[in-house]
C-alpha cells in the first residue's frame, strides 16, 4: 500500500462511509469499519476483536488479510489493550515480552508493527479491541505514530456504536440465566440458517432435565438455577461451532444440529446423555448429578419450526415414557 495524499485519503474515506450508509446487517458493517480503519492507517492487516467473556476468549469480528482467529482472553497485545484500556503501539513487537508470536508462527506471518485501540461502550464497558498490523509507509517506513492513533480512535468509536448495538439487539434473543439462545432465539437461528436456502441436513434434538423437579425440592431453587446451568454448558461444551444450543423454557433443551442426518444426531444426542451422566454439579459444598432424556427428529424445511419442535417432543415425550434417560 503506498503513502496516501490527502486528496486519496479523503477519497477513500468517502467510499468507505458511502459503504457504511448502503449496508445494514452487522457483519457487513464491521467489515466496513475494519477496511476503513486500514485505510486510513495504512497498514497491511487490520482486525477487529470481541471480547466474548462466558468462553474467556477474543476472537475477530473482522480480520482483513486473515481468517477468523481466536486466543484465550488476556493474551497478546489485544489482551494489554483491553485490561490497560489505552491505545498500545509496538514498532518493535519481537522485542517486546508482551508480544505473543504464535499466530505469526502458525500463519507464518511477520508482524513488523501494530496499533491497538480499545473499543469500549458509552458507558465504558470492554467490548473489544481494533488492532493494525505492519505500517506501509513511504520508504519501507512500518511505525505507527501518534497521528495513527487518533485516526484509529476514530473508527474505534463508529465500531463502538455498532457493537453496542448488536449486543442490545442480540440480548432479546438470549436467555439471561444459561447464556444460551432463548426460544426467540431459535426462531431467529431457524430462519436465518435452516429456511436461508443452504442445502443443508439439521436435526433437532429435545433434551430435558429428569425429575428436575426434586432438585428444586431437595436443595432450592436456587440450586436448581445452578443446575439448569450446569448442564447448559455441558450441552455447549459438547456441540459443534456449527450448532445451536437453546434454552426452550423451564428444564428443556433444544440443539440444532447442523450436517447430521436423524441417526447421527440420536448418537450425538447419545453421546451427551453419557457425559451428563459422568458430570456432577458442585452447589454449596453437594455434589448434585442429573440425567437427560432425549428426543430426536431430522428437520423438515417444508414444516414450521412449531411442527418441528412438536415431532421432536414426542420422541422426548416417548423417552419419558419409557424410562428415562434415553435417547429416542
Amino acid at each position: 500500500m503506498k503513502n496516501q495524499n490527502a486528496d486519496e485519503l479523503l477519497e477513500s474515506i468517502f467510499y468507505y462511509m458511502n459503504q457504511l450508509f448502503e449496508k445494514r446487517d452487522f457483519t457487513s458493517t464491521i467489515e466496513i469499519l475494519t477496511n476503513l480503519g486500514r485505510t486510513l492507517v495504512q497498514s497491511d492487516r487490520a482486525s477487529f476483536w470481541f471480547w466474548d467473556r462466558k468462553s474467556h476468549q477474543y476472537w475477530t469480528l473482522a480480520a482483513v488479510g486473515n481468517e477468523r482467529i481466536v486466543v484465550p482472553e488476556n493474551t497478546g497485545i489485544v489482551g494489554v489493550t483491553m485490561q490497560e484500556n489505552r491505545p498500545v503501539v509496538l514498532n518493535e513487537p519481537y522485542e517486546d515480552s508482551r508480544f505473543n508470536p504464535a499466530v505469526d508462527m502458525e500463519t507464518g506471518y511477520r508482524t513488523k508493527s501494530i496499533l491497538c485501540i480499545p473499543v469500549t461502550s458509552e458507558h465504558g464497558e470492554m467490548l473489544g479491541a481494533y488492532q493494525a498490523l505492519n505500517k506501509q509507509g513511504e520508504d519501507g517506513d512500518c511505525a505507527f505514530d501518534e497521528k495513527d492513533v487518533k485516526r484509529l480512535s476514530l473508527v474505534a468509536v463508529f465500531g463502538a456504536k455498532t457493537l453496542e448495538s448488536y449486543l442490545l439487539h442480540n440480548k432479546a434473543f438470549f436467555d439471561q440465566l444459561t447464556g444460551l439462545k432463548n426460544r426467540s432465539g431459535l426462531y431467529e437461528a431457524f430462519h436465518t440458517r435452516i429456511l436461508s436456502g443452504q442445502k443443508k441436513t439439521y436435526s433437532i434434538v429435545m433434551g430435558d432435565i429428569d425429575y428436575f423437579k426434586k432438585v428444586n425440592d431437595t436443595y432450592g431453587h436456587n440450586a436448581g438455577d445452578a443446575v439448569l446451568g450446569h448442564v447448559a454448558e455441558v450441552l455447549q461444551e459438547n456441540v459443534g461451532l456449527d450448532d445451536e444450543t437453546v434454552r426452550w423454557g423451564g428444564e428443556e433443551f433444544i440443539l440444532l444440529l447442523c450436517g447430521k442426518d436423524r441417526q447421527q444426531a440420536r448418537e450425538a444426542a447419545e453421546e451427551i446423555r453419557l457425559k451428563m451422566l459422568r458430570e456432577v454439579c458442585l452447589y454449596e459444598g453437594e455434589e448434585i448429578r442429573v440425567t437427560m432424556s432425549f428426543g430426536v427428529e431430522e428437520i423438515d424445511t417444508a414444516l414450521s419450526v412449531e411442527e418441528n419442535v412438536r415431532r421432536a417432543d414426542e420422541k422426548l415425550y416417548e423417552a419419558k415414557k419409557t424410562g428415562r434417560n434415553k435417547v429416542v
